[in-house]
């Protein structure tokens, strides 16, 4: 048996990249999943059909996690097919980079919208369910850069500090159900997005500020996020956990 049989999670934007990744990673441990993805339908059934070839049942659907009708509508398609949400992995995320007196107030307003409101929203309609089936896993997916503060991904930056401190906030409020959330915190991870960045002469200078001086795998998140989601840990709950390769070495 996989450490996560049994187990419903629904993973935002994963039709690629590290939420693919964790999809994955979670199909492997015996999870069924629903498959969040906002536009690419063709990279979200590539998943689908993936994970399904593993044995488990995958469902994707289309949402948009900065609207809270659509989350709506994304729970409650997913109660239809599972009756059950045990696991909330929050993936979907965008960045724009922009120094502080470059970024426009639509900029802040749309990374905001899907880095911070949208991992909020997604809480707030999964909560209920993971009360009432007697608890379940959070899982926030932030970044370093949520640590490290910028420079040059301002409203990315900040939209990362606060989701860590949701993370916190609503690990007071699922103590009492059992509900427990953790963030994790990736550094610069390989992946389709992130080559190029990582193989720029910028990127190798960001890698040589770590003390692995090397850029992390997808698998390094995703065995994160499983542990995390298991029932081998019952104890952590309320913690920002960086993968970042010695990149930050504080809290």
């Amino acid at each position: 048996m996989g450490r996560l049989t049994g187990k419903v999670a629904l993973i935002t934007g994963a039709s690629r990249g590290i939420g693919a990744g964790i999809a994955e990673a979670f199909a492997i441990e015996g999870a069924d999943l629903i498959i969040n993805y906002r536009t690419n339908d063709d990279a979200a059934f590539r998943v689908v059909s993936k994970l399904k070839n593993l044995g488990r049942k995958v469902v994707a659907i289309r949402a948009d996690v900065s609207k809270r009708s659509e989350i709506q509508n994304l729970i409650h398609l997913a109660q239809i097919e599972f009756g059950r949400i045990d696991i909330l992995v929050n993936n979907a995320g965008i960045n724009q980079r922009g120094w502080f007196n470059e970024v426009t107030d639509e900029a802040w307003d749309m990374i905001m919208g899907t880095n911070l409101k949208g991992p909020f929203m997604c809480c707030q309609e999964v909560f209920p369910l993971m009360k009432a089936n007697g608890g379940g896993r959070i899982i926030n997916i932030s970044s370093v850069a949520g640590q490290y503060h910028g420079p040059k991904t301002v409203h990315y930056a900040v939209s990362k500090a606060g989701l860590n401190s949701l993370t916190k906030v609503l690990a007071r409020y699922g103590a009492e159900y059992n509900v427990l959330v953790n963030a994790v915190a990736p550094g610069l991870v390989r992946t389709d997005q992130t080559i190029d960045e990582i193989d720029s002469p910028a990127g190798a200078r960001v890698l040589d500020m770590t003390l692995l001086k090397k850029a992390g795998r997808i698998e390094d998140i995703s065995s994160a996020c499983v542990f995390l989601a298991s029932d081998e840990q019952q104890y952590m709950t309320g913690q920002i956990l960086a993968v970042s390769g010695g990149a930050i070495l504080d809290n």
